[in-house]
């Protein structure tokens, strides 16, 4: 997760920092970040999973295409995928609140990863020569996408197959100096009344 944080924070420095690289090459790093933040959250979804036995199977752990990993974890666990939360604080404790904000989600992910490939690659003759193919001069696109992943990550839940243990993770928590923080929860056990 650190990694995936100072990857979406060099979009952000990029794009608003006026750079003397040309447009064209600045939008390549970024859609480079993007597609790399794509296979962190898919590869960390598989290590948050590493309770399911089959995520260590050999094809599983040789993955790095994101969007096979997400789809392939959906079959064994379909809510392994991060869920953003808002951190609630009351006094004596911690409420995680409903995310009301847009983040990237598991489709938009494997759409995103696409549209990186799309971008890092000059494609056809044809595609390279049709005036329709020249991308925007500016960030809009690559600004909302970032910003859909960092309201994805900054604050997470993972819940575990079974749904007792839960990650919590905080991408910039304030008790480890700005650090990422993951905390495991667990479940109240639920008794059945007598």
């Amino acid at each position: 997760m650190e990694e995936a944080k100072f990857r979406a924070l060099s979009i952000n420095t990029l794009t608003n920092s006026g750079c003397a690289l040309p447009v064209p090459l600045q939008r390549e790093y970024c859609f480079l970040q993007l597609r790399m933040l794509c296979e962190l959250i898919a590869l960390g979804c598989l290590v948050a999973h590493g309770d399911i036995k089959e995520t260590k199977s050999a094809s599983l752990q040789r993955a790095y295409h994101a969007g096979e990993i997400v789809k392939r974890l959906e079959k064994l666990h379909p809510n392994f995928y991060p869920s953003p939360r808002k951190l609630v604080f009351n006094p004596g404790h911690v409420h995680l609140g409903d995310y009301d904000r847009e983040f990237l989600t598991k489709s938009e992910l494997i759409t995103l990863y696409g549209k990186c490939g799309d971008a890092l690659h000059k494609g056809s003759v044809r595609q390279l020569l049709d005036p329709k193919n020249q991308p925007p001069a500016d960030f809009r696109d690559i600004q909302e996408w970032g910003q859909k992943i960092l309201n994805l990550l900054s604050v997470h839940l993972i819940s575990r197959r079974e749904g007792r243990f839960h990650l919590i993770v905080v991408l910039e928590a304030t008790q480890t100096g700005g650090n990422v923080l993951v905390s495991v929860a667990e479940s109240p056990i639920q008794t059945s009344a007598s």
